[in-house]
Protein backbone atom coordinates (compact mmCIF):
# COMPACT_ATOMS: atom_id res chain seq x y z
CA UNK A 1 0.00 0.00 0.00
CA UNK A 2 3.00 2.31 0.13
CA UNK A 3 2.26 3.92 -3.21
CA UNK A 4 5.23 6.28 -3.07
CA UNK A 5 7.68 3.45 -2.51
CA UNK A 6 6.08 1.19 -5.11
CA UNK A 7 6.04 3.92 -7.76
CA UNK A 8 9.71 4.73 -7.11
CA UNK A 9 10.63 1.09 -7.59
CA UNK A 10 8.61 0.85 -10.80
CA UNK A 11 10.26 3.99 -12.16
CA UNK A 12 13.69 2.70 -11.26
CA UNK A 13 13.05 -0.61 -12.97
CA UNK A 14 11.77 1.16 -16.07
CA UNK A 15 14.95 3.23 -16.25
CA UNK A 16 17.14 0.17 -15.81
CA UNK A 17 15.33 -1.63 -18.63
CA UNK A 18 15.84 1.40 -20.87
CA UNK A 19 19.54 1.48 -20.09
CA UNK A 20 19.99 -2.23 -20.74
CA UNK A 21 18.21 -2.03 -24.08
CA UNK A 22 20.37 0.90 -25.16
CA UNK A 23 23.63 -0.69 -24.07
CA UNK A 24 22.81 -3.98 -25.77
CA UNK A 25 22.19 -2.22 -29.07
CA UNK A 26 25.58 -0.53 -28.74
CA UNK A 27 27.51 -3.77 -29.10
CA UNK A 28 26.24 -4.34 -32.63
CA UNK A 29 27.02 -0.77 -33.85
CA UNK A 30 30.15 1.29 -34.79
CA UNK A 31 32.88 9.07 -30.65
CA UNK A 32 31.59 11.73 -32.63
CA UNK A 33 29.60 14.71 -31.37
CA UNK A 34 25.84 14.30 -31.58
CA UNK A 35 24.20 15.96 -34.52
CA UNK A 36 21.80 18.87 -33.84
CA UNK A 37 18.70 16.71 -34.37
CA UNK A 38 19.88 14.31 -31.65
CA UNK A 39 20.62 17.19 -29.29
CA UNK A 40 17.12 18.53 -29.85
CA UNK A 41 15.65 15.13 -29.03
CA UNK A 42 17.72 14.98 -25.85
CA UNK A 43 16.59 18.45 -24.82
CA UNK A 44 12.97 17.48 -25.42
CA UNK A 45 13.45 14.39 -23.29
CA UNK A 46 14.99 16.48 -20.53
CA UNK A 47 11.89 18.67 -20.53
CA UNK A 48 9.64 15.61 -20.29
CA UNK A 49 11.65 14.19 -17.40
CA UNK A 50 11.37 17.55 -15.63
CA UNK A 51 7.59 17.37 -16.01
CA UNK A 52 7.61 13.80 -14.71
CA UNK A 53 9.62 14.90 -11.68
CA UNK A 54 7.14 17.73 -11.06
CA UNK A 55 4.23 15.26 -11.12
CA UNK A 56 6.11 12.98 -8.70
CA UNK A 57 6.62 15.92 -6.33
CA UNK A 58 2.88 16.62 -6.39
CA UNK A 59 2.22 12.96 -5.63
CA UNK A 60 4.68 13.04 -2.73
CA UNK A 61 3.01 16.15 -1.35
CA UNK A 62 -0.36 14.38 -1.30
CA UNK A 63 1.07 11.54 0.79
CA UNK A 64 2.91 13.90 3.10
CA UNK A 65 -0.10 16.04 3.95
CA UNK A 66 -1.97 12.99 5.29
CA UNK A 67 1.03 10.81 6.14
CA UNK A 68 -0.37 9.60 9.46
CA UNK A 69 -3.59 8.51 7.81
CA UNK A 70 -1.78 6.64 5.03
CA UNK A 71 0.31 4.91 7.69
CA UNK A 72 -2.90 3.90 9.43
CA UNK A 73 -4.16 2.42 6.17
CA UNK A 74 -0.88 0.53 5.81
CA UNK A 75 -1.34 -0.95 9.28
CA UNK A 76 -4.87 -2.05 8.38
CA UNK A 77 -3.60 -3.78 5.24
CA UNK A 78 -0.68 -5.38 7.09
CA UNK A 79 -3.17 -6.87 9.55
CA UNK A 80 -5.01 -8.71 6.77
CA UNK A 81 -4.65 -12.51 6.80
CA UNK A 82 -1.94 -14.06 4.64
CA UNK A 83 -4.53 -15.75 2.44
CA UNK A 84 -6.39 -12.49 1.70
CA UNK A 85 -7.38 -12.40 -1.97
CA UNK A 86 -5.69 -9.35 -3.50
CA UNK A 87 -6.83 -10.32 -7.00
CA UNK A 88 -8.50 -7.28 -8.61
CA UNK A 89 -7.89 -5.35 -5.38
CA UNK A 90 -9.78 -2.04 -5.39
CA UNK A 91 -8.25 0.38 -2.93
CA UNK A 92 -11.20 2.77 -2.89
CA UNK A 93 -13.67 -0.06 -2.26
CA UNK A 94 -11.42 -1.46 0.46
CA UNK A 95 -11.32 1.92 2.20
CA UNK A 96 -15.09 2.30 2.05
CA UNK A 97 -15.59 -1.17 3.57
CA UNK A 98 -13.08 -0.73 6.41
CA UNK A 99 -14.49 -0.60 9.93
CA UNK A 100 -11.18 0.70 11.28
CA UNK A 101 -11.56 4.09 9.58
CA UNK A 102 -13.96 6.88 10.44
CA UNK A 103 -16.15 8.34 7.71
CA UNK A 104 -14.06 11.52 7.75
CA UNK A 105 -10.87 9.49 7.32
CA UNK A 106 -12.39 7.54 4.45
CA UNK A 107 -13.41 10.74 2.66
CA UNK A 108 -9.92 12.18 3.10
CA UNK A 109 -8.23 9.07 1.67
CA UNK A 110 -10.68 8.79 -1.20
CA UNK A 111 -10.08 12.43 -2.11
CA UNK A 112 -6.34 11.76 -2.07
CA UNK A 113 -6.78 8.71 -4.29
CA UNK A 114 -8.78 10.73 -6.80
CA UNK A 115 -5.94 13.26 -7.06
CA UNK A 116 -3.33 10.48 -7.26
CA UNK A 117 -5.23 8.77 -10.07
CA UNK A 118 -5.29 12.04 -12.00
CA UNK A 119 -1.55 12.39 -11.50
CA UNK A 120 -1.07 8.78 -12.65
CA UNK A 121 -2.92 9.64 -15.86
CA UNK A 122 -0.63 12.63 -16.39
CA UNK A 123 2.39 10.46 -15.72
CA UNK A 124 1.32 7.84 -18.26
CA UNK A 125 0.81 10.54 -20.88
CA UNK A 126 4.30 11.90 -20.25
CA UNK A 127 5.89 8.46 -20.51
CA UNK A 128 4.16 7.93 -23.86
CA UNK A 129 6.04 10.98 -25.17
CA UNK A 130 9.41 9.39 -24.41
CA UNK A 131 11.23 7.45 -27.18
CA UNK A 132 10.20 3.85 -27.62
CA UNK A 133 13.07 1.58 -26.58
CA UNK A 134 12.38 -0.58 -29.64
CA UNK A 135 12.26 2.34 -32.05
CA UNK A 136 14.91 4.90 -31.26
CA UNK A 137 16.34 6.03 -34.61
CA UNK A 138 18.01 9.13 -33.17
CA UNK A 139 19.83 7.10 -30.56
CA UNK A 140 20.75 4.44 -33.08
CA UNK A 141 22.10 7.15 -35.39
CA UNK A 142 24.40 8.31 -32.59
CA UNK A 143 25.50 4.70 -32.08
CA UNK A 144 26.45 4.36 -35.71
CA UNK A 145 28.91 7.21 -35.27
CA UNK A 146 30.29 5.94 -31.96
CA UNK A 147 33.93 4.94 -31.67
CA UNK A 148 34.17 1.10 -31.74
CA UNK A 149 36.76 1.31 -28.95
CA UNK A 150 34.19 3.06 -26.76
CA UNK A 151 31.65 0.33 -27.46
CA UNK A 152 34.23 -2.36 -26.68
CA UNK A 153 35.05 -0.67 -23.38
CA UNK A 154 31.34 -0.48 -22.49
CA UNK A 155 30.98 -4.19 -23.24
CA UNK A 156 34.03 -5.07 -21.13
CA UNK A 157 32.93 -2.95 -18.19
CA UNK A 158 29.38 -4.28 -18.22
CA UNK A 159 30.68 -7.85 -18.21
CA UNK A 160 32.95 -7.02 -15.26
CA UNK A 161 30.01 -5.39 -13.50
CA UNK A 162 28.00 -8.60 -13.83
CA UNK A 163 30.90 -10.69 -12.56
CA UNK A 164 31.39 -8.50 -9.49
CA UNK A 165 27.65 -8.63 -8.70
CA UNK A 166 27.50 -12.40 -9.08
CA UNK A 167 30.65 -13.06 -7.04
CA UNK A 168 28.84 -12.45 -3.73
CA UNK A 169 25.24 -12.61 -4.92
CA UNK A 170 24.10 -14.51 -1.84
CA UNK A 171 25.54 -11.88 0.49
CA UNK A 172 24.05 -9.02 -1.54
CA UNK A 173 20.70 -10.78 -1.28
CA UNK A 174 20.96 -10.65 2.51
CA UNK A 175 21.92 -6.97 2.39
CA UNK A 176 18.88 -6.24 0.21
CA UNK A 177 16.60 -8.01 2.68
CA UNK A 178 18.02 -5.95 5.54
CA UNK A 179 17.61 -2.76 3.51
CA UNK A 180 13.92 -3.38 2.81
CA UNK A 181 13.35 -4.19 6.48
CA UNK A 182 14.45 -0.70 7.56
CA UNK A 183 11.77 1.36 9.33
CA UNK A 184 9.85 4.02 7.40
CA UNK A 185 11.46 6.78 9.50
CA UNK A 186 15.01 5.66 8.65
CA UNK A 187 17.24 8.58 7.57
CA UNK A 188 17.60 7.65 3.89
CA UNK A 189 18.81 11.16 3.01
CA UNK A 190 22.16 10.41 4.65
CA UNK A 191 22.32 6.75 3.61
CA UNK A 192 25.84 5.39 3.23
CA UNK A 193 26.23 1.94 1.69
CA UNK A 194 29.53 1.08 3.39
CA UNK A 195 28.30 2.25 6.80
CA UNK A 196 25.09 0.27 6.35
CA UNK A 197 27.02 -2.89 5.49
CA UNK A 198 29.30 -2.34 8.50
CA UNK A 199 26.23 -2.16 10.74
CA UNK A 200 24.88 -5.58 9.72
CA UNK A 201 25.54 -7.95 12.60
CA UNK A 202 24.76 -11.10 10.60
CA UNK A 203 27.82 -10.52 8.39
CA UNK A 204 31.37 -11.40 9.40
CA UNK A 205 34.11 -8.76 9.11
CA UNK A 206 35.53 -10.67 6.15
CA UNK A 207 32.15 -10.64 4.38
CA UNK A 208 31.73 -6.93 5.08
CA UNK A 209 35.18 -6.17 3.63
CA UNK A 210 34.37 -8.21 0.52
CA UNK A 211 31.04 -6.45 -0.08
CA UNK A 212 32.48 -2.98 0.47
CA UNK A 213 35.30 -3.75 -1.94
CA UNK A 214 32.73 -4.94 -4.47
CA UNK A 215 30.64 -1.81 -3.98
CA UNK A 216 33.64 0.47 -4.45
CA UNK A 217 34.54 -1.28 -7.69
CA UNK A 218 30.95 -1.16 -8.93
CA UNK A 219 30.91 2.57 -8.23
CA UNK A 220 34.10 3.02 -10.26
CA UNK A 221 32.64 1.02 -13.15
CA UNK A 222 29.39 3.00 -13.06
CA UNK A 223 31.27 6.28 -13.07
CA UNK A 224 33.25 5.25 -16.15
CA UNK A 225 30.14 3.89 -17.89
CA UNK A 226 28.47 7.25 -17.31
CA UNK A 227 31.35 8.98 -19.08
CA UNK A 228 31.12 6.55 -21.99
CA UNK A 229 27.32 6.83 -22.30
CA UNK A 230 27.62 10.62 -22.27
CA UNK A 231 30.25 10.49 -25.01
CA UNK A 232 27.70 8.75 -27.27
CA UNK A 233 24.34 10.24 -26.33
CA UNK A 234 25.26 13.54 -24.73
CA UNK A 235 24.04 14.36 -21.22
CA UNK A 236 22.26 11.20 -20.06
CA UNK A 237 22.08 12.30 -16.42
CA UNK A 238 25.20 10.36 -15.42
CA UNK A 239 27.74 12.26 -13.37
CA UNK A 240 29.57 10.07 -10.88
CA UNK A 241 29.01 7.12 -8.58
CA UNK A 242 26.08 4.81 -9.22
CA UNK A 243 24.68 5.64 -12.65
CA UNK A 244 21.05 6.86 -12.52
CA UNK A 245 20.16 5.23 -15.87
Amino acid sequence: MKKKTIWSLVLALALVVTAIGTATSAFAATSAPMEPVTKIATENEDAIWEQIEAVEEKSDAIFQRNAALWEKLDEICNALPDDYDFTDFDEAAFIRSSNALTEAEKETLLADIKELNELDTQMEALYEKLPDCDNMPLYEKALEKADPKVLDEIDTLEQEYDRVCEKHADLWGKVDEAYFDLPDDYDFDNYDEAAFIRSLTFLTDTEKDALIADYNRLTEIDSRLCELYNSIWGNTGCESGICPL
